[in-house]
Parts: C-alpha cells; structure tokens; sequence
C-alpha cells in the first residue's frame, strides 16, 4: 500500500469505506460459516450421542472388569 501520509483525505475516506465494506462482508461470511457448521453437528448429534454412550459402556465395562478381579484377588 502506499504511504498514507500521501494519500489524499478522499482517498483515505474510500478506502474506509472499502474496508468497512470488505470487513461487513468478511462477518457475513463468519457467520454463515459458522451456522453451517452448528447446522452440520446437530444433524450428527445423534451418531455423536451413540458413539458416547457406546464408550460410556466401554468404559464401565471395564471398570466392572477391574472391581470383579479385584474381589477375586481378594479372595484368594
């Protein structure tokens, strides 16, 4: 970009308003995709849900395995 201290004070307003103008679009477009990913992940909020329970179980699973050998050491 040129120095600024040369640009004309027209110059300096468009180029303002561009930038504000590029920024506005730049947002609409942040949102947009944002949205659209919240959009995507409830659509798949489901298959998340099974894929936690699936690993909750796992993971009491093993918990479970842990506290019978557990008892079963003490035991013996």
């Amino acid at each position: 970009m040129a120095n600024i201290n040369l640009l004309s004070t027209e110059r300096l307003h468009s180029l303002i308003v561009d930038t504000e103008n590029t920024l506005k679009q730049l947002t609409i477009e942040l949102d947009r995709r944002e949205l659209l990913k919240q959009e995507s992940a409830i659509e798949h909020l489901e298959q998340h849900m099974k894929d936690a329970e699936l690993s909750l179980n796992t993971i009491h699973q093993f918990l479970a395995y842990l506290v019978n050998d557990l008892k079963n050491r003490e035991s013996t």
